[in-house]
């Protein structure tokens, strides 16, 4: 298959998961600044690959790519069932944010680190891992790309009336009788898997998952309700990182290829100060004076 086509369906692919697992998030929480990233997700998976990195330096043979992605599966659909249990029930995610976000800055200390050290021995080290490019785009990964769409959408079919019911909050699903523990389950063991599979393949993209739901929301899929922000909304946004990344692409710098990752942190950043900032003078109640 011609590397462009193969580039551009990766690019796609992984914008709309990492968009449809950041609403999984946001609606199971009802949390708008709860996703991948802000729960540290994104961090563990950078550290479980480095992890691996390390151990095939050691031993090539027996610590292989195909034992890295499989172990790591099977790592983020345990931790992605941890998740579903301490986060059940909880009504307030500021310190789980601040934790999740104290636990990646901590992970980028560790990533800088270990470049130092990897380098100074003369051993190679991932790069690529910190911020997400499409350069290494593959048959594989298309293939694994579109077999975990597949089964989120199976999941979703599955799932989808008890999430738009959790969605109005966790009072009115005990009267529908719905079992928190098993949509939490399913939420973030499918969170889990997403977030590794883009890692692997292609590094993290920070705040992508955080944004692209909201993004989806101010527009016209609103008025759709779930299915507009799970299927319109996550077409739209892969889309958006598709064209971003074949504009990186298209015009490299110097013959250098700029990772699309590193613009999607820079606007991702930016736009989470403008919603913690809106959300705080939003929040704030002004006495008026007496005349």
């Amino acid at each position: 298959m011609d590397y462009l086509v193969l580039r551009l369906g990766c690019s796609f692919l992984v914008g709309c998961l990492l968009s449809q697992s950041g609403s999984l998030v946001q609606w199971g929480t009802r949390n708008i600044l709860t996703s991948p990233s802000t729960l540290g997700m994104d961090g563990l998976a950078i550290f479980w690959l480095m992890i691996f990195h390390f151990l095939k330096i050691l031993n090539p043979q027996l610590f292989s790519n195909p034992l890295a992605l499989g172990s790591g599966l099977v790592f983020f659909i345990l931790m992605g069932w941890l998740f579903s249990i301490n986060l059940k029930g909880k009504t307030k995610y500021e310190r789980i944010i601040l934790l999740g976000m104290t636990f990646n800055l901590m992970i980028g200390a560790v990533f800088s680190l270990g470049q130092f050290v990897f380098m100074a021995f003369n051993l190679p080290f991932p790069l690529e891992l910190w911020f997400g490019h499409f350069r290494y785009a593959s048959t594989e990964a298309l293939i694994f790309l579109l077999l975990t769409q597949f089964l989120l959408f199976i999941g979703l079919k599955i799932y989808f009336k008890e999430l738009k019911k959790y969605s109005i909050g966790s009072i009115m699903a005990q009267n529908w009788e719905l079992n928190e523990s098993v949509i939490f389950r399913f939420i973030f063991i499918s969170v889990g898997i997403i977030t590794f599979i883009t890692t692997y393949y292609f590094g993290a993209f920070s705040f992508l998952a955080l944004i692209f739901p909201i993004l989806a929301r101010k527009i016209w899929f609103n008025r759709l309700d779930l299915l507009g922000e799970f299927l319109y909304g996550a077409i739209l946004n892969g889309l958006l990182l598709m064209g971003a990344d074949y504009l990186c692409y298209q015009f490299p710098i110097y013959g250098a290829e700029l990772p699309v990752g590193i613009i999607i942190t820079a606007i991702g950043a930016l736009s989470l100060i403008v919603i913690l900032w809106l959300k705080a003078k939003a929040s704030e109640t002004l006495a008026k004076p007496k005349k």
